[in-house]
Parts: C-alpha cells; structure tokens; sequence
C-alpha cells in the first residue's frame, strides 16, 4: 500500500488533472519542438496565447478535495487561487497543497505544497515550486520560465540539481497551471486538446481528450451534468505501466465554473479517487444605493 498510496498522490501533486504526456524532448528549438508532434496530432494542438479563453474563477477561490483509496480516505488536498503580480506582469497565484491524513500518516505520511504563477490572461506560466515532504524524503524545485526567450529551467535547492535550459514554445504551461488553462477553454465533447507543457526539466505535450456528457450524483452540488475526461498516460509509468487497463478519469462540471468535481484512476493495485468536496469563495460586497452613488461620486 505504500507504494500505491504515494504514487496516486505524487499523481495529484503534480496537477489535479495529472498530464498525460506525450513526448516531445528536443534540443532543436521551438522549431524542432514543433516537429516532434506527429503530422496527424498537429491539428488537436492549441496555442494558448490566441486560443479564446473565458477563466470562470476568481480571485480567492479555494476548491477543497479528499482523496481515496477503494475505501480508504486518506489525504486531503486544497487548491487556490488569488490575484498576484510577477514582476511586473499581472499573474494569477495558485497553490495545492496535499496533506495526508492520520490514516495514511503511519503509513506514508506526505505535506506537499506545489505554487504556480501564470499570466492574469491566462496563457503561459512564468514560473512553478513544489516543496515536497513525503515519507521523510524532501525536495525543495523552483521552475522558471523565460517566456520572452522561450526557455525553461529547473532548480532543486536542497540537491543544487540544475536543469535546462530547454527550449519550450510560446504559451507553455506547467503541470499545475494547465488545469487553470484548461478550466479557461469552450470544449465539446469529442474534442482533444493538446497543450504545451513543461517542468523546467523537459518540454512534452499533454494531451487530453474530451470523451462524454454524463449526468451523475457529486459530493459537492449533487446530481449534476460533467464532461468525462481522459489524459494519455502512457508515458505516466509506475502502476499505469503495469496495468494494461488502467486510466485516469476526471469530471468537470459542463456550466460555466469548469469545476474538477471528482478524479478517478483504475490501475493494478486498486482505484484511487479525488473529490471536490467544498469551495470557499470571497464574499462581494452587497450592491446598495450608498454605494452606487459613491461610485458614481468617483
């Protein structure tokens, strides 16, 4: 169980939609990035700086998850998002941070807490951190993203592992943000969507397929209508390696809050599951004639 229970939540820290890598390493530039995406895929890839985007969260918004084994409960999980600024550029802050609960804590204790910073228009990251505690093993990564150069670096404080650069394209995403950017698109079922991805290690694709509509009972908001979707992971490894039917699946609400409902993955050593169980939102200031016409004074 050890082995299970870490590698479903290293799965989940990396992204609450985990990607489903297909491979591009290159050392050729954006040019031979580009290349590396089989002609027949080409057609799927979106550029998230062009692509039309309407982001259904705010500033404040904090959607809380538990996460499963069978049966099991055994961690929990809180993903964030704020207004920031990076520099100079308006960013959005988002944070997931992973806990294990005092089931799993004799068993694999883990406290993770993963930050991505992307553009406020939501099209490239600048930059992703993962400060990761999991069973005594610690790793303290910084991956920064020069989107004006288009290259990508990885750092491990408490290693001086240094990676990179490597040459990424244009509206690259790091495993966190994309579920941020993917929340942002009009999809349809039978769409796939193929995103521009990296760690600061290594630039891949993820692609990602849009496989149904289903109407189905969720701990947060009840019964309720959400898109089936279905990441490639063949290239995952671990219990997905082993187990020639196994999948990861995740439900998004089909209204304008694209909300990652429930995530679930059947592999050799059993099911796995995450659900949004809450949201906390910021509360808005109610709308009175004061205050109008102090606006309108303004």
């Amino acid at each position: 169980m050890h082995r299970s229970v870490t590698q479903f939540i290293s799965l989940l820290i990396l992204s609450v939609l985990p990607a489903g890598l297909l491979d591009a390493r290159t050392e050729e530039g954006a040019e031979g990035i580009l290349e590396q995406l089989p002609p027949e895929l080409e057609q799927f890839r979106v550029d998230p700086l062009t692509v039309p985007k309407s982001p259904p969260f705010i500033g404040g918004e904090a959607l809380r998850f538990r996460l499963g084994w069978g049966v099991f409960s055994v961690a929990r999980a809180s993903l964030n998002c704020v207004e920031d600024t990076y520099g100079e550029e308006p960013a959005w802050k988002i944070s997931l941070e992973t806990r294990t609960n005092g089931f799993a804590d004799p068993i694999y204790k883990v406290r993770n807490h993963s930050t991505s910073w992307i553009s406020r228009d939501v099209s490239r990251s600048f930059e992703y951190r993962a400060d990761q505690n999991e069973g005594g093993r610690k790793r303290d990564s910084q991956a920064l993203f020069d989107t004006e150069n288009l290259t990508g670096s990885y750092f491990n404080k408490l290693t001086d592992d240094r990676r990179g650069p490597v040459d990424i394209l244009p509206g690259t995403f790091d495993p966190l943000g994309i579920v941020f950017f993917l929340r942002s698109l009009d999809f349809e079922v039978g769409d796939e969507i193929i995103i521009p991805t990296s760690n600061g290690k290594e630039f891949f694709y993820t692609n990602v397929h849009v496989i149904k509509k289903v109407k189905r009972k969720f701990k947060y908001g009840g019964r309720q209508e959400a898109f089936v979707i279905e990441p490639d992971i063949k290239d995952v490894g671990g219990v997905f390696k082993r187990s020639p039917d196994g999948h990861i699946r995740f439900y998004i609400s089909s209204d304008e809050r694209r909300l990652p409902l429930r995530m679930e993955s059947e592999v050799i050593v059993g099911n796995f599951w995450a659900e949004l169980v809450a949201i906390e939102e910021p509360e808005l200031e109610p709308v009175t004639e004061d205050s109008v016409a102090v606006a309108e004074i303004k």
